[in-house]
């Protein structure tokens, strides 16, 4: 069986993608993480708000290792018969 290169190559892409935004995200947490360990002045960092913003970060990113992985099956069996 040959690979269709067009699912490969879209399937690809995405992964790409995926896996660039989620070290932008876990990134960006430690950068905030960081400036709140330093100044706690921002709104950002009070009690309240910091876990409610990395709960859905969080599941951002899960979303986004969905998304991964369903690409990742799609290009497995992304082949064409002949």
């Amino acid at each position: 069986m040959a690979l269709n290169l067009k699912i490969v190559g879209i399937s690809l892409t995405v992964v790409f993608i995926g896996t660039f935004v989620l070290f932008y995200i876990f990134d960006n947490i430690a950068k905030v993480w960081s400036l709140c360990e330093k100044d706690k002045s921002f709104k950002i960092c009070t009690i309240g708000s910091l876990p409610v913003i990395v709960l859905m970060v969080l599941l951002i990113a899960g979303g986004l290792i969905m998304v991964i992985n369903i690409t990742a099956y799609i290009m497995i069996s992304g082949t064409t018969r002949v």
